[in-house]
């Protein structure tokens, strides 16, 4: 068994372990330094051949950052970089929850807020102010010459205009209404129960007639009061008073009756205005 001689030439290293030559077989002829693989066996696509190792030369290594422990080391560090980054994550959340989520003694003893004005107070009431009855002008002269305090309670309630009685002289004849339990004449009337009371009113067209009478009859009922003058008869069969008023100024006649007696007639003239 021959072996080939060794290669010297330059950049060649000598080989280690060549194959073995057996009986019968031909020798490997002997390499040529830096002999390279025809082109057309290493050649890339687009024409350019791949450098080629030669026989007897050591072999070629990789790159160090190819290196097997390079990259499981590296795999290492991602790996580690990674669970490092969910850790802060999570971490950081929970911080966050920490400060927007109050300990449950801070809720309990958190003093309760107090409860604005607003909400307890009752809403005023309102008053919506009735709009007056549309009445003629014979009938609205009459309105106006009442007293402030009845004419705001009448106006608001129902008005009945008639026509005068025989040669009575005067226009028209206003029939008023004074609500029950209204506060001109609550506790003052004849009845247990209040009820709605009708004052009568008109213009007096011929006021001496009216003033000799009430001199030549029941002068006892007379109330002079300079312009204003009352008669009150408390002298009705079963009780009761009945009120007249006149005021020569505004020639303004008013009757109304069913006042349990005299001094609750006079108390509804203060009441009323007169």
């Amino acid at each position: 068994m021959t072996y080939p001689p060794p290669q010297q030439g330059p950049g060649l290293a000598p080989r280690q372990g060549a194959p073995q030559q057996y009986a019968g077989q031909q020798p490997y002829p002997p390499m040529q330094p830096q002999q390279a693989m025809p082109p057309q066996y290493g050649a890339q696509q687009g024409g350019q051949p791949h450098p080629q190792q030669g026989w007897g030369q050591p072999p070629q290594q990789n790159p160090w950052w190819k290196s097997p422990l390079v990259l499981v080391g590296g795999a290492v560090v991602v790996v580690g970089a990674l669970v490092v980054g969910v850790v802060a994550v999570s971490s950081e959340g929970d911080d966050e929850a920490g400060t927007v989520a109050a300990p449950p003694s801070a809720v309990q003893e958190a003093p309760s807020a107090p409860t604005s004005a607003k909400s307890t107070s009752k809403p005023a009431p309102t008053t919506s102010k009735a709009t007056p009855q549309p009445v003629s002008a014979d009938a609205k002269a009459v309105l106006e010459a009442l007293p402030a305090p009845l004419r705001e309670v009448v106006a608001v309630n129902n008005i009945t205009e008639k026509a005068p009685i025989g040669n009575d002289p005067y226009a028209v004849r206003v029939v008023f209404t004074v609500p029950a339990k209204n506060s001109l004449t609550v506790g003052l009337l004849r009845t247990a129960v209040d009820i709605d009371r009708y004052p009568i009113a008109w213009i007096d067209t011929n006021p001496d007639k009216l003033l000799r009478q009430w001199s030549s009859q029941h002068p006892e009922w007379l109330t002079d009061k300079g312009e204003k003058k009352f008669r009150i008869d408390d002298t009705i069969p079963g009780g009761g008073a009945t009120i007249e008023t006149f005021n020569t100024t505004t020639k303004l006649y008013m009757s109304m009756s069913g006042f349990k007696d005299k001094d609750s007639a006079l108390k509804f003239l203060e009441r009323a205005g007169f």
